[in-house]
């Protein structure tokens, strides 16, 4: 049963370091605990706290630089990935004081920040102040919703509302692509969410609209600047983290997931409250040594791998959520969605789905392809094309057997990599099609000298797997349709989010108002100033 809070009192926290005790297991979004003998044996691999981490040290950074060993600073980074997870789901009382320990019953922190549509309103208007309830989000989201701030609501063009539909930010859409389905049929679904800190710059800055980013932009360059924290008084950054949810079935094994009740579009664009479980979650965070963010990627165990456990007396194959294991000849990372149709063939032969898309070279005429599937079940075959490095491996063994002695869920979830700026004072390299560098036009396109050119999230960017490919789809301003040189590549957080851009002007096209954005880095690497709408109050209109 969850326990009611006031959602309107949780504040971001700023308390001293404490241990990790007692058992953890979650029950939608609480936790309890009991005592479970010798479950402290192994010890904590990290020291976790409430404290989110505003950095790595820099002085160790400096150190380990100076030594050459990059290879120790990646698992420093990876050790404050972990903290910064645990921080941000660490449990908070009815008064949003964080609880002794984080195996204690309570709401987590992120409970508590702001949803991106509450933020970058459908309307323009300026948000609801910090800790309000969905009241104002200029969605005419239905009362019953509203004050269920526990629940995560998925929005999209579909998302019934009153009095009629909104295009809003989809939130069942992956990034630059279509939707992705798990092995029940089930769509996957996200939300995006910010602290106080990015929250306070965007609202003091008149971010929220494109009116107030191109009034910014005249001010500033064009350039967004969030805040990145001080690390000797330990003051915070901006920090924006994203969720991936499976729908959870009867023939889900429900207690290996972190999970929320949530509102998703079913039939007949009706919204449906459904169990979800948490497979994927992105931490970006602005620090003090890193201008280009600090990358942390989350996983849950049973994505893609296949996983036994003991039941009765019996070992049971759990079934990979986003991958068919008995399918070896299934494409895989083939995005249905994202074209012009599609549909199942049923040839018992050769059944396959027949897609259309866009000729690429001139947008009109349309190319079939034919890709093999035994059902007619609209599934993802998701395929990692970057192994998880053994460094990583190693601290999420003990992190998972640290867990596992409390029966904690936690141990279902793995750190796939920390992607940080290794020099945040370094520029992009060059990225123009005619100028390009390779290799630095593609592992150092956002600047800093990334610690690792490639990093993405199976459930949330399943796909750029695409493994070989031209070298221009990832350079800035490169172009993959005539890009002659092949590459291995799948896509860089920082280098995709290098491209996010603020807005800095407008045009009109006969009488169509058109908005124009600034170059890349100009939105300091959050996609989310993309998502503001016009402030209809305000808007432009054409002088007669």
């Amino acid at each position: 049963m969850r326990r009611s809070f006031d959602f309107k009192r949780i504040p971001i926290l700023r308390t001293t370091s404490l241990s990790i005790v007692c058992v953890m297991l979650v029950s939608m979004a609480f936790f309890s605990c009991e005592k479970n003998e010798g479950y402290d044996k192994i010890p904590a691999p990290v020291a976790f706290s409430p404290t989110i981490p505003v950095d790595v040290d820099p002085a160790l950074q400096d150190k380990l630089k100076q030594a050459g060993d990059i290879y120790q600073l990646n698992e420093v980074f990876n050790e404050y990935s972990w903290q910064a997870f645990v921080a941000i789901h660490w449990p908070l009382d009815a008064d949003g004081n964080p609880m002794p320990n984080f195996t204690d019953q309570g709401a987590p922190t992120w409970l508590g920040w702001k949803e991106a549509f509450q933020v970058y309103r459908a309307d323009g208007q300026k948000p609801a102040p910090w800790g309000a309830p969905r009241t104002a989000s200029g969605l005419g989201l239905p009362s019953h919703l509203i004050g269920e701030a526990q629940s995560r609501l998925v929005l999209s063009s579909k998302t019934p509302t009153h009095p009629g539909n909104f295009n809003i930010a989809d939130e069942v859409d992956q990034a630059f692509a279509g939707e992705l389905f798990d092995q029940n049929g089930n769509l996957v679904v996200y939300e995006v969410l910010m602290n106080k800190e990015e929250f306070d710059y965007v609202v003091n800055n008149s971010l929220y609209n494109i009116n107030g980013q191109i009034n910014f932009s005249e001010k500033n360059d064009s350039i967004a600047n969030f805040p990145k924290g001080n690390y000797e008084n330990g003051e915070l950054g901006a920090i924006e983290i994203k969720f991936a949810w499976k729908v959870l079935e009867k023939t889900d094994i429900k207690e290996r997931y972190y999970s929320e009740e949530g509102y998703v579009i079913g039939p007949d664009s009706v919204l449906v409250k459904k169990d979800l479980g948490m497979i994927g979650m992105h931490i970006s965070q602005k620090t003090p040594t890193g201008k280009q963010w600090v990358w942390s990627t989350f996983e849950h165990v049973d994505n893609l791998r296949q996983n036994v456990i003991e039941k009765d007396g019996k070992k049971i194959m759990i079934h990979p959520t986003l991958r068919d294991p008995d399918c070896e000849i299934c494409p895989a990372n083939l995005d249905l969605t994202n074209s012009v149709s599609y549909e199942f063939i049923d040839d018992n032969d050769r059944p396959h789905w027949l897609v259309k898309t866009l000729n690429p070279n001139d947008q009109k005429d349309t190319i079939s392809t034919k890709y093999f599937s035994p059902t007619n079940i609209k599934k993802t075959q998701a395929k990692r094309m970057v192994d998880i490095p053994v460094r990583v491996q190693n601290i999420n063994k003990m992190m998972q057997k640290y867990f596992h002695q409390q029966n904690s869920v936690w141990q279902y979830y793995e750190l796939i990599d920390t992607q940080y700026p290794l020099d945040q004072n370094i520029l992009p390299a060059p990225n123009l099609a005619s100028n390009y560098v390779l290799p630095t036009s593609v592992t150092n396109k956002p600047g800093g000298d990334p610690n690792i050119a490639l990093l993405t999230n199976m459930t949330m960017e399943t796909f750029f797997q695409k493994g070989g490919q031209g070298a221009g789809g990832l350079i800035e301003n490169g172009d993959p349709a005539v890009e002659d040189i092949q590459i291995f590549g799948t896509e860089s957080c920082m280098g995709c989010h290098s491209s996010a851009a603020i807005y800095d002007g407008y045009y009109f096209k006969g009488d169509v108002l058109k908005t124009r954005s600034a170059g890349q880095t100009s939105g300091d690497f959050s996609w989310l100033l993309g998502k503001a709408k016009w402030n209809q109050d305000s808007i432009p209109v054409i002088s007669n």
